[in-house]
């Protein structure tokens, strides 16, 4: 865990903004979820929490992404965007990356590398992954659904 001297290094507290709104509100409110969760494990890392703590909310953070990945997948299969396949590239680098340093943990316990390798992908990947390929996807969709009637509920 960071000591008060490296602590700095890991950030204290992250939040969904509009920023990262993609225009499609079930991904958008999948997203708010994801970054309340996020900041919950960034408070958990700050505290010095151990590993009976921190394990749980990195397998709760790790299954919320992929259910996450699955919908927006469907909803990629359904509109018939074009771009899926890499979407999907981009979804299987990240859960896993972030299986290995899920299984990291469950074997070393928490240390500051760790958490700021954790960090980097919850929040710099995802951040960068939402506002360029989730949101190029949410303008296709919601072009799709003008032209369209019937689209899957979430």
């Amino acid at each position: 865990m960071p000591s008060p001297r490296e602590q700095e290094l890991v950030p204290a507290h992250v939040e969904w903004t509009e920023r990262l709104a993609v225009g499609v509100e079930e991904i958008d409110a999948q997203h708010r979820e994801l970054f309340r969760r996020i900041d919950l494990f960034l408070t958990a890392l700050n505290e010095r929490r151990g590993a009976p703590e921190l394990e749980p909310l990195v397998r709760y953070l790790g299954r919320y992404v992929r259910d996450h990945f699955t919908e927006e997948q469907r909803l990629m299969a359904f509109s018939g965007y074009a771009e899926l396949g890499e979407h999907l590239e981009e979804h299987h680098f990240f859960d896993r990356a972030y299986r290995e340093l899920a299984n990291e943990l469950s074997a070393t316990g928490p240390t500051l590398d760790l958490a700021r390798r954790l960090v980097a992908l919850l929040v710099g990947w995802l951040e960068r992954h939402i506002t360029v390929s989730d949101r190029r996807f949410g303008a296709y969709l919601e072009r799709f659904r003008a032209g369209h009637s019937r689209t899957p509920s979430a």
